[in-house]
């Protein structure tokens, strides 16, 4: 173990050049760090965490902690948790062990993401959200204050989820049964509180609006409105009330 700056680093975690660690951290065994990364006060590093380079690990932040068998078992070790290059975690995030995220990733404040979730390239997770653990989301994926996903979503390119939107994987909670949440297509955006229920799949391009409840599935480039849910038009007929075009049009560059 060394020991500097009221740090508890231990022998075993290897850090690369030019590495900053403010004051009062803990990193613990089998850590990687590599160059360039700026790690502030406070910060908790549990074993067998990998951050890229160029990444930045805010005040207070936890990564890689423990899932539920540490508490109950003397065996536990603890799953790989990889921070992709280039990463920001701002202050007070929580990201469990045995998750990946991809390049460039960033947090806002006190977000938490729960164990086994993948995230893909170029990914943004905002302030006070959660993930629940166990979805696969891909690259370019933006998530605004305060969403919660469920386990067991998918998440294709390039979504966005705006403030409070939430997906569910049980009907009848606290079911266990059965859980699977739903699965958003390509460029999918999902307006603020929309609720979008279990096993329902979003075809691509496809926009919900703010405060809907989604019970069914969709086809690709559809706007859904109301609670529950309805396909009322085509995400193209949509007009922008400030210019004379199609309000989306720069989204669904993504598509072609």
């Amino acid at each position: 173990m060394s020991t500097y700056a009221n740090c508890h680093i231990s022998s075993t975690a290897q850090i690369a050049k030019n590495v900053r660690i403010s004051s009062s951290v803990f990193i613990a065994d089998g850590v990687i760090i590599n160059e360039n990364v700026q790690i502030e006060p406070g910060a908790i590093i549990y074993e067998n965490v990998r951050i890229g380079a160029n990444s930045f690990i805010g005040a207070q932040c936890i990564l890689g902690e423990r899932l539920a068998q540490y508490y109950s078992g003397k065996d536990y070790s603890n799953p790989p948790l990889n921070i992709g290059k280039g990463s920001v975690i701002r202050s007070g995030t929580i990201i469990y062990a045995s998750t990946i995220t991809g390049e460039n990733f960033q947090t806002g404040h006190r977000a938490i993401i729960r164990e086994y979730s993948f995230f893909g390239d170029n990914c943004s997770f905002g302030s006070l959200s959660q993930s629940d653990g166990h979805i696969k989301v891909g690259n370019n994926c933006r998530f605004h204050n305060n969403v919660f996903i469920a386990s067991h979503t998918t998440i294709e390119d390039a979504v966005q989820f705006y403030p409070m939107s939430c997906t569910v994987d049980s009907l009848h909670p606290p079911c266990q049964k059965g859980r699977e949440g739903p699965h958003f297509e390509t460029g999918v955006i999902v307006g603020a509180k929309a609720l979008i229920l279990p096993r329902v799949r979003i075809g691509a391009g496809s926009v919900i609006a703010g405060g809907s409840i989604v019970t069914a599935s969709a086809p690709p480039l559809s706007v859904l409105v109301g609670a529950p849910a309805r396909v009322v038009k085509e995400r193209s007929q949509v007009r922008c009330q400030i210019e004379d075009r199609p309000a989306y049009e720069v989204a669904l560059e993504i598509l072609k």
